[in-house]
């Protein structure tokens, strides 16, 4: 019998969507793999368009959520059904469990189900929660050093679900008979050469680009191409919708608009982005839908969204993204401006647009805009090239240098990025940092054994233990305090504040070892991190001119 695979993915459309080249990804591992699919009840005609699925499995865990949160019933009792839904499940012998959904609903049926290969949020045998895998860690723990992660979430699930191998793009599959429906949809509201997709709301308006933007942005792009507009999203988001109508109109638009928007299914809107030409969009569920079935992005991320994370995936599409020193934002602050938004430029929005349709040159932008475009880097996972405006020559370089060191410290292959580039220019100050930095966590390794050894002695010293963890606590924080905001060592600081919690033993012993081990590792990171720049810099300088200065 072949291999078989549960993947649970329960809270959000656009996950759904950036999943599926793991499902690719794990055909690659083991040929002929069967994948099940666990999804909310609300997205289970969303999973039917997600190709090389066995079966959709779908449960109602809005409910559960609903009813844990108004007490209708006790959690205990709402868990309990679950675990009676499920227990058919058991008889399946899964090779291996994916949660892709990190909550505890998520995190109790991934643990129930078990398994020789469990793979993201679960629970101990005591109940505790627990994340396995080191990709699925580091998607818990990027967000504290955003500005330094060069991974999208769709390499995420490729790399923590299955593991490295070649590139797979977004694929999703159109109903059968709706390629004639939305072509005479269509038909009914224009002819024009060119239709544009555009999704003008989002589930969260800090990160949608301004209505009227849009309107003008058509209107640009209208009086210079024969195109129509497809108007696309829910039938809340109207407001904001027929506000981009109006400036449209008064900007001088004519071209045909066809308002989609609250008339489609999934499967139905699926098949309009198919027969669009290009699509213009915020970081919505939508967007991800274009990018499978092939229509090229164009895609604004303004707010607390960061594009690199969730960016459109793969070669053919493009981000715009405002030059502003507090964006992306964190995802708890309010604005009070959104002047992020104000930084894009219509024309020049449409202007950009004409160069992915073949119909114009590349244009100059304003200096208060960056552009990427969507690319496969040496490791076959998804990237951008920066094509207009600047980034920071320091936080570029270190943000190269950790895609190369993670992508090989969690596969234990060699990374083929060529660090090649600038060198930082904070190099020559780290030099009395690094030994300072070494010289702290080889002091907390050795307090965190001396812990590990007093809990395997037997009686236990306990006031000689309190002292010892009091003692350590405190400077592992002092470490970390000062370690957080770094751009040589914050990444590790995070790492190990997340592995120094991730413990699945159960015994004092057993978790003063982990914690111990936790040390450890973050010791051999922060020596590799070390040499890994030092290697760096003797081939930017030229051999053992930076070699002398860094000796401790």
């Amino acid at each position: 019998m072949g291999k078989q695979v549960v993947i649970l993915n329960i809270t959000r459309m656009g996950d759904l969507f950036q999943m599926t080249p793991l499902l690719a990804r794990l055909e690659e591992e083991w040929p002929g793999v069967s994948i099940d699919l666990i999804v909310d009840k609300e997205f289970a005609g969303v999973a039917a368009l997600i190709p090389g699925i066995r079966q959709v499995l779908a449960y109602n865990f809005q409910q559960l959520l609903d009813e844990s949160r108004a007490k209708v019933r006790d959690v205990v009792s709402l868990y309990r059904d679950v675990a009676s839904w499920a227990k058919p499940l058991l008889h399946v012998g899964y090779d291996r469990v994916i949660n892709l959904t990190f909550n505890r609903r998520s995190a109790f049926l991934a643990g129930f189900l078990g398994g020789p290969d469990v793979r993201g949020i679960t629970t101990t045998s005591g109940g505790d929660f627990l994340v396995k895998n080191p990709w699925m860690q580091y998607f818990l723990d990027f967000q504290q050093h955003r500005h330094l992660n060069r991974f999208n979430i769709v390499d995420l699930f490729a790399l923590g679900g299955s593991g490295p191998g070649t590139f797979h793009p977004l694929r999703l599959r159109i109903p059968g008979n709706l390629g004639g429906w939305a072509e005479k949809f269509l038909k009914d509201w224009g002819t024009p050469r060119f239709w544009i997709g555009v999704q003008i709301g989002a589930s969260d308006p800090m990160k949608a680009w301004r209505p009227a933007s849009y309107g003008r942005m058509m209107a640009a792009l209208g009086a210079a191409l024969p195109a129509g507009f497809v108007l696309i999203g829910t039938k809340k988001e109207e407001p904001a919708i027929q506000e981009a109508i109006q400036a449209y109109r008064q900007a001088g638009g004519k071209g045909p608009l066809c308002e989609a928007f609250g008339k489609t299914t999934v499967g139905e809107l699926l098949a309009l982005l198919n027969h669009c030409h290009l699509m213009v969009t915020n970081d919505t569920g939508p967007m991800h839908m274009a990018v499978g079935v092939e229509t090229p992005v164009v895609n604004i991320s303004v707010g607390h969204v960061d594009f690199r994370e969730t960016g459109p995936f793969g070669p053919g599409h493009w981000v715009i993204q405002p030059d502003i020193s507090c964006g992306p934002c964190g995802f708890d602050m309010v604005c009070p401006h959104h002047a992020c938004k104000d930084y894009i430029d219509a024309q020049a929005v449409a202007e950009l647009c004409r160069y992915v349709l073949h119909q114009g040159a590349f244009p100059n932008f304003p200096q208060r805009m960056r552009v990427y475009e969507g690319c496969v880097d040496e490791d076959q996972g998804g990237s951008f090239l920066i094509r207009a405006g600047a980034e920071s020559t320091q936080v570029a370089w270190y943000a190269k240098f950790w895609r190369k060191f993670w992508f090989e410290e969690f596969t234990g292959r060699t990374s083929r990025i060529d660090m090649n580039a600038l060198i930082p220019p904070d190099h020559l100050d780290m030099d009395l940092r690094w030994t300072q930095w070494v010289q702290q966590v080889h002091s907390l390794c050795r307090q965190a054994d001396q812990v590990a050894a007093m809990c395997r002695q037997c009686p236990i010293p306990v006031s000689s233990l309190q002292e010892m963890k009091i003692k350590l606590n405190r400077q592992t924080a002092a470490f970390l305090t000062e370690a957080r905001s770094s751009l040589v060592i914050g990444p590790l600081a995070t790492a190990f504040f997340r592995d120094a919690h991730n413990l699945q033993m159960s015994t004092l012993e057993g978790m003063a070892d982990e914690h111990a081990q936790s040390f450890r590792l973050l010791g051999k990171r922060v020596q590799d991190v070390r040499r890994r720049i030092q290697e760096t810099m003797q081939q930017q300088k030229g051999g053992d001119c930076y070699a002398s200065t860094t000796r401790s």
